[in-house]
């Protein structure tokens, strides 16, 4: 990792360690009077050196120094007293299975010092604090939910990039603002416009025509119709493919419950009511209102609802050749009676065969330093 001139004259670095290591080690250092660390890395084997590497780089591999205690992972422990289909669904460490945790939902911004956070470890674990940190979540007293693995498991990523497209001025501009100091860019601004008003007159009189038309026929031009069908030419679009975000995962599991019995049929029962509670809002209780004394302030609020943590399994632990979600939350439940087409009932009324059908949005982004987890 390389330090430019400008970050160097900002930036203290701390000293290279003087001891060898073995590959992978890691090391802290601080300058005197630096207000930052500079971490490293030992590569290349008894014939290498320490590299430097970004704080991210380093607390992957020292997840022991993060200023919070994260969320543990799901266990076998975690299945106690959880609601399963099938009913007799073995628990070995062969055993595939989804494992569905539901959690009060942590509001991003309550309760999180995102500044004390970030200057203790990450951006990333300031981040992912609110989903990540086990002082902010809460599991419910909903029931844990075991079902087999789907037929259709996948997961996707969606960067958006667009075109976009500048004037020869703009151009200009933002060549210099990215050449050097944005603040030398402005002050400078003012003489690109005064050596660019000789292209910014064409401009004026396509506007006057454009207006006019407007106001004559009601016809709608640009001025690059004007250009085109006057002077065979168009405005130079100066496009440039540009990076907009990341799109927050989406996923949806489908199952299929036959119920054999009578515990199997109360029990699928029991596992739609837990989704459909899940999902739904309630309304808000009285601690929930911390900005109004007025005792029925809370009958005008609703509180969001539940979130949930999906978990595939293999035995247990996580499954890490299979894809894993942050926390999410539940946007759809589909429930089908009939799935075959035919209303059908067994003696009691309960239900042949249900199809249920689930939809999950992640509730934060995922980026490259944590791709390994998820």
């Amino acid at each position: 990792m390389a330090y430019s001139q400008s970050e160097q004259a900002s930036h203290i670095l701390g000293p290279k360690p003087t001891e060898r290591g073995s590959d992978g080690d890691t090391k802290v250092t601080t300058s005197p009077g630096a207000s930052t660390s500079t971490y490293w890395r030992w590569e290349g084997g008894p014939g290498g050196d320490w590299k430097r590497i970004s704080k991210n780089t380093y607390e992957t591999a020292n997840p022991e120094v993060a200023s919070y205690t994260a969320l543990a992972a799901p266990n076998l422990s975690s299945t106690t007293g959880s609601i399963r289909y099938p009913k007799d669904a073995a628990m070995s460490k062969e055993s595939d299975y989804v494992l569905f945790e539901f959690y009060k939902y942590q509001p991003p911004f309550q309760g999180i010092n995102r500044g004390d956070v970030t200057s203790k470890s990450s951006g990333i674990s300031a981040y992912n604090a609110s989903v990540t940190d086990e002082q902010f979540y809460e599991k419910t007293t909903l029931d844990s939910v075991i079902l087999y693995m789907p037929e259709d498991i996948s997961t996707g990523y969606k960067a958006n990039w667009s075109g976009k497209a500048f004037s020869n001025l703009g151009r200009d501009i933002l060549s210099l603002a990215g050449s050097g100091d944005i603040g030398q860019a402005l002050s400078n601004a003012g003489e690109f416009v005064d050596t660019s008003l000789n292209q910014l007159l064409p401009n004026a009189g396509e506007k006057t025509i454009e207006a006019v038309i407007g106001k004559i026929t009601g016809e709608q031009v640009s001025p690059n119709d004007i250009f085109g069908s006057t002077r065979g030419v168009i405005l130079n679009p100066n496009v440039e493919l540009l990076f907009s975000g990341i799109d927050l995962r989406n996923f949806a599991l489908n199952y299929r419950l036959v119920p054999r019995n009578d515990r199997e049929a109360s029990d699928i029962r029991k596992i739609i009511n837990v989704f459909r509670k899940a999902m739904l809002p309630s309304f808000a209780q009285q601690g929930d209102i911390t900005f109004s004394s007025a005792e029925a302030a809370q009958d005008n609020f609703i509180r969001v609802p539940n979130v949930c943590r999906v978990s595939f399994m293999k035995g247990s632990g996580l499954n890490k050749y299979v894809p894993q979600y942050k926390m999410c939350a539940i946007t759809q439940v589909d429930i089908n009676y009939t799935p075959d087409g035919t209303y059908a009932t067994y003696g009691d009324g309960s239900m042949v065969a249900i199809e249920l059908s689930l939809a999950f949005q992640e509730t934060k982004l995922i980026f490259a330093e944590e791709v390994e987890n998820y």
